[in-house]
């Protein structure tokens, strides 16, 4: 997938988030492909831990106790925005659409 800056500013990034971008490639290496689809795989990969603390909310409301349900719940929510904001979701989530509607086209 060939990614260059003014298709990415026509579906959706802004020049900040690609002036945080560029300074990260800037520091550790690698080009825009390469970064674009590291943060769409990062926001993959943050659908499928929600979804899995999803479930595991869902158990918990099946078959357990009121307190450990309230306990549970909280701390996957607490776990679940821990994770979100480990990575920068906004750009995460940009890159996770365009690599989406790249893909369709390939």
């Amino acid at each position: 997938m060939t990614v260059n800056e003014s298709e990415l500013l026509k579906s959706g990034f802004t020049d900040a988030d690609l002036k945080i971008i560029k300074n990260n490639i800037e520091s550790y290496g690698g080009t825009l492909d390469e970064a674009v689809v590291e943060l769409s795989n990062r926001f993959r990969v943050l659908l499928w831990i929600v979804s899995a603390f999803t479930l595991v909310f869902v158990f918990l409301l099946c078959f357990s106790t009121k307190p450990y349900i309230l306990g549970g719940g909280l701390s996957l929510l607490f776990c679940a925005v821990i994770v979100t904001f480990i990575q920068p979701p906004v750009l995460a989530w940009k890159s996770w659409r365009y690599w989406r509607s790249k893909k369709g086209l390939a």
